[in-house]
């Protein structure tokens, strides 16, 4: 079976959660998927129509991929929003959040091999509490940085087969919102397969 509430994941989860509140910088990689889901959210992957990102954003961010999205909340993508939905509503985990989490927002992004990634960006306000970035293949580099022009660049470990926490206006401990932080992605080697699962307050 795929996306099975274990309690082994469960206990998992709250652990690198409060880990997180208690970080300066709040984003935390961690294993977390089996191959077995990594190789079926591939799959769903394959299934989705794709268009070209724009270029350049109006803020000056580079954006070298293609995008589907909003992608479809089907399949085992649904079965996968689901299972972290439901952890989240643990007990141990209502004091991180703001409200419940909903992951009402799901895109998938595609890089070429030898891309120029994404630019250094922080995500919007709306997107609040929680952001769970899942790479599914390639070879590319994740960061984060202390500022817009990319100072302090530190890489996160997003190999397929973990899960990459960050946090989002509402979560605990980030006190001021424009404290979120600034990533991107660069050196895309083979190419980079990934989805970002974020919970948009316009909507929810």
């Amino acid at each position: 079976m795929m996306f099975d509430i274990t309690l082994q994941k469960k206990q998992k989860i709250t652990h690198f959660v409060k880990t997180l509140s208690k970080l300066e910088k709040q984003i935390i990689s961690f294993p977390y998927f089996t191959k077995r889901e990594i190789s079926g959210l591939v799959d769903y992957c394959n299934q989705l129509s794709f268009r070209e990102a724009i270029p350049l954003t109006k803020t000056g961010v580079v954006q070298d991929f293609s995008v589907c999205f909003p992608a479809p909340k089907i399949g085992l993508m649904k079965k996968c929003i689901n299972h972290f939905e439901q952890i989240f509503l643990d007990e141990n985990l209502k004091q991180f959040f703001s409200s419940s989490l909903i992951f009402n927002d799901i895109a998938v992004q595609k890089y070429r091999a030898g891309s120029n990634g994404i630019g250094v960006h922080r995500d919007g306000h709306r997107y609040r509490d929680l952001i769970l970035i899942i790479c599914l293949s390639g070879s590319s580099e994740f960061f984060v940085a202390n500022s817009r022009d990319g100072s302090s660049m530190e890489a996160i470990d997003d190999t397929p087969g973990r899960l990459v926490l960050m946090s989002g206006p509402g979560f605990k401990n980030l006190v001021n919102p424009d404290n979120r932080l600034f990533h991107g992605v660069k050196n895309v080697e083979n190419g980079r397969l990934s989805i970002g699962l974020r919970c948009n307050s316009r909507f929810h």
